[in-house]
């Protein structure tokens, strides 16, 4: 956690969705989540959400339940393919 790199919460639903889809469509499914992710957080690194650099912070259980939205998103569609 609170590292520079992608959010955990994002990389959890990017793994669920490659379960659910059994692998089908992963690598545009995942840009589709990392979209949604981003237009509800404003971010996907762990550091940007944290907000070292800003005055406030996305709070962790912010951030998961945004990552849920994002799969919610984007998984209907998904699963359809």
């Amino acid at each position: 956690g609170c590292m520079e790199s992608t959010c955990g919460a994002l990389i959890g639903a990017v793994m669920v969705a490659g379960i659910l889809t059994e692998g089908r469509g992963t690598p545009a499914v995942a840009r589709a989540l990392v979209r949604s992710f981003e237009q509800r957080c404003g971010a996907t690194i762990c550091k940007e959400l944290k907000a070292f650099h800003r005055r406030a912070a996305l709070p962790l259980p912010e951030c998961v339940r945004n990552a849920v939205l994002a799969l919610g998103d984007v998984l209907p569609d998904a699963v359809k393919e």
